[in-house]
């Protein structure tokens, strides 16, 4: 190995340090992915790539860089999960995709890159995070999902449009399904007006059920 050991350790820490500024975010939110695990995969992107460079002399070192690639879209979908209509888990996976990147970069002397990568990946998760919050905390959380089965197809137009008053400003409604014989429209609203607004719901024409499936 032709680098030496202390400027490899020196680029093994920064990517460690600069991934755990990204995931200390996500800890924060208690998700799974927090602090650590977004360290050790910046740590991990950060020797693949050095050990690309410096371990397989007169290989491709990109070919170990591509597998890392591989191999962190594999983690990140592991972050991801579907309750009911609603996923989640996308943000931690593009921060474990972002580490990594930034691992990598660390990893080949980029130092730079690294720095600006961590800096945007901060500004999007802290800043434009803490802003979606309070626009969130002035109009309702609106996280309960709510699916209207429909028995009449036709009625469809009229109970979305009824919903979207119902649920109004914060909510949503988006028409999941539509047969010949059935369709379905989910509705989120806000957990303290969900109760009112099933019972709503299930009053409107057409409507064969309102189930609850997030809340």
């Amino acid at each position: 190995m032709t680098l030496p050991l202390d400027e490899a350790l020196v680029r093994l820490a920064v990517a460690a340090f600069l991934s755990g500024l990204i995931g200390f975010e996500r800890e924060v939110a208690q998700k799974a992915a927090g602090l650590r695990t977004h360290m050790l995969v910046g740590l991990g992107s950060a020797l693949f790539s050095l050990l690309s460079m410096e371990a397989f002399p007169g290989s491709d070192p990109a070919r170990v860089a591509a597998q890392v690639v591989t191999g962190i879209g594999f983690l990140g979908a592991g972050a991801i999960f579907r309750h009911g209509f609603t996923v989640r888990g996308l943000t931690t996976a593009a921060g474990l995709w972002s580490v990594a990147a930034v691992g990598m970069a660390a990893g080949i002397g980029e130092w730079q890159v690294a720095l600006l990568a961590t800096g945007l990946a901060v500004v999007v998760l802290y800043v434009v995070g803490v802003t979606q919050w309070l626009l969130r905390g002035r109009r309702g959380e609106a996280t309960t999902v709510l699916v209207m089965r429909m028995s009449d197809p036709s009625t469809v137009a009229q109970a979305s449009d009824a919903a979207r008053r119902l649920v109004a400003p914060g909510g949503e409604v988006v028409i999941h399904e539509i047969a010949v014989d059935k369709a379905s429209i989910q509705v989120t609203v806000e957990p303290a007006q969900a109760d009112e607004v099933i019972v709503r719901l299930r009053a409107l024409g057409g409507v064969e059920r309102v189930t609850r499936v997030d809340g």
